[in-house]
């Protein structure tokens, strides 16, 4: 019989003698035995229950390692974009800068912007096509005017010579 931690063994009525302290004492190792074999046992439980919190916490540090250089690149990415895209908008500017020149040389020009260039080279590119119809037409009539006084100057050297 267990009371507490020591274990109280009651004899058989008769018997006696040697063989009774060392049955108790073999009845308390055991009890023993058991109990530290439970507290291994629970330790073990507790063990393994430990490493796989450590697993999952190391999946987890990793989870966020990965996220965390996930995040720094995306980060750098963007501020990459952001770099390149200034860079692009300082260039487009000083190309700018150099077709309309010194803004202030300039202050009292008629065309400020693009869209009235581009509306008066329109205008030109007209007045050009009608230009070089009217220089095509004036040689025509040219060739025309040479070949008739041509035609006239052997008429009339035929006449004097037959």
């Amino acid at each position: 019989m267990l009371q507490g931690e020591r274990v109280v063994a009651v004899t058989p009525s008769g018997a006696s003698g040697k063989w009774v302290g060392r049955d108790g004492f073999v009845a308390e190792a055991a009890v023993q035995l058991d109990r530290i074999t439970a507290n291994i046992a629970r330790l073990e439980r507790e063990l393994e229950r430990s490493k796989a919190t450590v697993v999952e916490m190391a999946e987890e540090a990793n989870r966020t390692r990965r996220f965390q250089a996930f995040e720094e690149t995306l980060k750098n990415s963007r501020d990459y974009k952001i770099t390149d895209l200034q860079r692009c908008c300082k260039d487009l500017k000083a190309r700018l800068d150099a077709i309309e020149g010194d803004r202030s040389t300039f202050a009292g020009l008629t065309y400020r912007s693009f869209e009235p260039v581009n509306r008066k080279l329109a205008e030109l590119s007209t007045l050009q096509m009608d230009i070089e119809r009217a220089e095509f037409a004036a040689r025509r009539n040219e060739v025309l005017f040479f070949g008739a006084l041509a035609v006239a100057a052997m008429a009339l050297a035929s006449h004097f010579i037959f």
